[in-house]
């Protein structure tokens, strides 16, 4: 995995994992996946790894765990 993927995967978890800023207790595999769907549902948006990007993520996560 990418240095980059790696960078923004823990930028999610300091985020979203537990004991993270929102603490949703997800793991660094739902990220990841989350972070697949993300860029295979939305192929027009370039990947930058920001904001934006974290937070189609973290929906992606929840929708995934049936929480929206």
């Amino acid at each position: 995995m990418s240095n980059k993927i790696n960078d923004f995967i823990d930028y999610c978890f300091d985020f979203y994992g537990a004991g993270g800023i929102y603490d949703y207790n997800m793991t660094r595999e739902e990220l990841l996946h989350g972070l697949n769907l993300r860029i295979m549902k939305r192929p027009d948006l370039p990947f930058d790894g920001d904001t934006i990007d974290r937070e189609f993520v973290r929906d992606e996560v929840l929708e995934m765990r049936g929480e929206v």
